[in-house]
């Protein structure tokens, strides 16, 4: 299954994006730790402050000479600056600078606030933060018990809360703008840094990745860090294996894919699904399979049901040698089943051993039939001789007929000794330049000795060709005593002598106007001890092995040999042979 790319985060913006959390928690943690800190130390501060207001308004409070509550808390708070509140002990609220004389009465008890009941229980001073309900601000509360005209009062300053606020607000201002700009500063220091740190770490997943693609020539540059140095060192030293390894396997597949190109039999490997992963030539040529693609399935380029059959079950078990008749061709198959699945079978053509074979049986029924026939009539007439004593005319008869089988006995060991010396290499053609009339004439005059002189033999034009005068002598030989056999005692023999344009070969026919060979056997006249009409042949002493010969002879002097026949109306047999001055 192709592998599905998840999204991710790159190194550098991991370690930048931690430096950057980290120096941003040290800033609010030094905010946090220092407001809180300062707070403390502002709130001691302003408690030892209105400690000397309250003493100092405790002064003023005891030595004026005015009675009225109110008015003295507005002249202490005119010359302190703070809020200034004068209670009974009761709780009633006697005067307040930051109320209206004519509000007093709606004012709410006192004396359960943590300052006055703390003034009242005889620590003085005391001190309590709050928000005022009366007049809605937070204040700073400093109260300590005093006598106004010798009656005993608590004494209370409120001190307002803005000035502090308003102080640790500039201080986290400060500390806010001092934290961001020490945060850029460590923000460009952790992305310089984390780029440097990472970026041998990218080099290096870069040439990883070049290298997963086959590409073995890339390195990775040494660090000054002594990990990354190690890292690189041991990324660059299996790059040289790898691509040593590779260049290795490289070089035997190669020559293996050569060793299995250069077998005679054919090579087709099969993986576990019965898909072809690799052919070489030979099983490509026998079956045809041209440039097969890689893992196709064997029913697209395997038509032969038994052939595809047989490769299919190669993949589960393993064949011995088993041969595939293929109509026209034979091979012989041997599979071998892998044990991590798949297959490897080879075929070997046996077309041609097949051919052989049936080519020997043939021979050896054909040789023993001709054999036979002549031996038995020379056994017969020559043991009517030996046991009677016949008549002059009719022993001269059986003294003629052994003769004539004698002669046919001849004829077919000599015809048998020149294949053999023709299959066997022991006859090489020895060409020279020659005129085909003069060997024409010449095998003529040898045959026309022995046939009856109502036959007429006629020869149009001439070449001088590169043969051998002693091979072209026995095919025109065989050619004419074919046609002499073949044709009536008046029957017409021609030779024809011509070149091709181009003045390269030779094209010679003889033709004849005899009984002709059928549509059905003139595919086979060549074949040896085949006869288009067995009967006459034998009539007539042929041994079925003369066109078998002269395609021999044609053939090993470089010419090519047909026949053109047509029941009833003759046979023309044409051949080539290269003309004098070519190569």
């Amino acid at each position: 299954m192709p592998s599905t790319a998840l999204p991710g985060l790159r190194i550098h913006h991991t370690l930048f994006a931690g430096v950057l959390t980290i120096v941003g928690g040290l800033v609010l943690l030094i905010i946090l730790s220092v407001n809180s800190g300062l707070r403390r130390q502002l709130d001691a501060t302003f408690e030892h402050e209105l400690e000397r207001q309250l003493a100092l308004a405790d002064a003023l409070v005891t030595s004026s000479a005015a009675t009225d509550p109110d008015s003295l808390a507005r002249l202490i708070a005119a010359r302190l600056e703070y809020r200034v509140t004068l209670i009974a002990l009761s709780g009633t609220v006697l005067g307040d600078s930051h109320v209206q004389t004519d509000r007093l009465g709606a004012v709410e008890n006192h004396r359960e606030r943590p300052e006055v009941q703390a003034a009242l229980a005889g620590r003085s001073p005391s001190f309590a933060r709050r928000s005022s309900t009366t007049v809605g601000e937070s204040f700073l509360y400093g109260a300590r018990q005093s006598r106004l005209a010798d009656v005993p009062v608590i004494l209370r300053i409120a001190a307002p809360q803005t000035d502090i606020d308003r102080a640790l607000g500039d201080f986290r201002r400060t500390v806010a703008l001092s934290g961001l700009f020490a945060m850029f500063v460590a923000m460009m220091a952790a992305y310089g840094l984390s780029r440097a740190f990472t970026r041998p770490l990218v080099d290096l997943a870069d040439r990883a990745g070049r290298l997963a693609k086959g590409d073995f020539t890339s390195r990775v540059p040494r660090s000054r860090v002594v990990e990354l140095r190690d890292l690189a060192v041991a990324f660059n030293r299996l790059a040289d294996e790898l691509q040593e390894r590779l260049s290795d396997l490289r070089r035997e597949r190669d020559e293996m894919q050569a060793l299995i190109d250069c077998m005679a039999e054919g090579v087709i490997a099969l993986n576990e699904n019965g898909e072809v992963v690799r052919t070489n030539r030979a099983a490509r040529a026998l079956l045809d399979l041209g440039d097969a693609p890689v893992f196709a399935p064997l029913g697209s380029l395997i038509r032969h049901a038994s052939l595809r059959n047989a490769l299919e079950r190669s993949v589960t078990e393993s064949t011995q040698a088993k041969e595939i008749d293929m109509g026209a061709r034979h091979f012989l198959l041997a599979s071998r089943a892998l044990d991590h699945g798949g297959a490897v079978t080879t075929l070997l053509d046996v077309t041609h051993l097949r051919r052989l074979e049936q080519v020997r049986r043939d021979f050896v029924a054909n040789a023993s039939h001709e054999l036979k026939t002549p031996l038995t009539s020379i056994r017969g007439y020559a043991e009517t001789l030996v046991e009677t004593d016949p008549p002059e005319p009719t022993r001269r008869k059986f003294m003629e007929s052994i003769r004539n089988n004698t002669l046919r006995l001849q004829r077919l060991v000599d015809d048998l000794l020149d294949l053999s010396r023709l299959d066997s290499g022991g006859w090489v053609a020895s060409p020279d330049a020659l005129s085909v009339s003069d060997v024409v004439w010449e095998s003529w005059d040898l045959i026309s000795a022995r046939v009856d002189a109502s036959r007429t033999f006629t020869l149009n034009g001439d070449a001088d060709v590169v043969a051998d005068r002693d091979g072209l002598l026995q095919v025109f030989s065989n050619l004419f005593e074919n046609a002499v056999r073949h044709t009536d005692s008046h029957g017409h023999v021609a030779v024809i002598v011509d070149s091709d344009d181009a003045g390269r070969v030779a094209h010679i026919s003889v033709t004849d106007d005899g009984e002709g060979i059928p549509a059905r056997s003139l595919p086979r006249i060549f074949e040896r001890f085949y006869r288009a009409d067995s009967s006459r042949a034998r009539d007539f002493g042929g041994t079925g092995l003369g066109l078998a010969i002269v395609k021999h002879f044609i053939g090993a002097m470089g010419g090519e040999i047909e026949a053109e026949s047509e029941w009833g109306k003759g046979t023309t047999i044409r051949f080539t042979l290269p003309l004098k001055g070519t190569k």
